[in-house]
């Protein structure tokens, strides 16, 4: 199944904005949150309120970077999130009032940005993995005979 949502023409560019749904590793509560597609972004931010509200347990701390911005230290928690039918146990990192959707999470599903129409489609990656292009299978070494 594809979901195809329409990009956000009131930012300037126009850009691909998804409705996400985030609720605890369980599924508890959840909050429906639309979310800035970011493929330069490693990880996925979600506001530190939505995580406060639904209580997501906290898992580990890392150091955050933006470009050209100063590090800092930001709390990430364990949540399901939800987009276009593909649901995902994710990490995400509480962030200010930031809502982004980074690789982490895009890396599980089929994404496709049309920027001239402006929409952008999600699909989940199926059960069958093809070969990636550019990728060797891998050789196996020969077993050493025991004597």
């Amino acid at each position: 199944m594809t979901a195809r949502f329409a990009y956000d023409t009131s930012l300037d560019p126009p850009a691909p904005v998804v409705p996400v749904r985030i609720s605890g590793p369980i599924g508890e509560d959840a909050v429906m949150l639309p979310m800035l597609v970011d493929t330069g972004a490693d990880c996925t931010l979600v506001p530190a309120p939505i995580i406060r509200q639904l209580g997501l347990p906290q898992i580990d701390v890392i150091s955050l970077s933006g470009v050209g911005g100063p590090r800092s230290r930001a709390a990430v928690h364990a949540a399901s999130v939800e987009l276009g039918g593909v649901r995902v146990l994710a990490r995400v990192v509480a962030f200010a009032e930031e809502a982004i959707l980074g690789r982490d999470v895009l890396n599980r599903a089929v994404v496709t940005l049309d920027g001239p129409g402006l929409v952008v489609s999600v699909a989940g990656a199926g059960r069958s993995r093809k070969r990636r292009r550019g990728r060797a299978p891998s050789a196996r070494r020969p077993r050493k005979s025991k004597r």
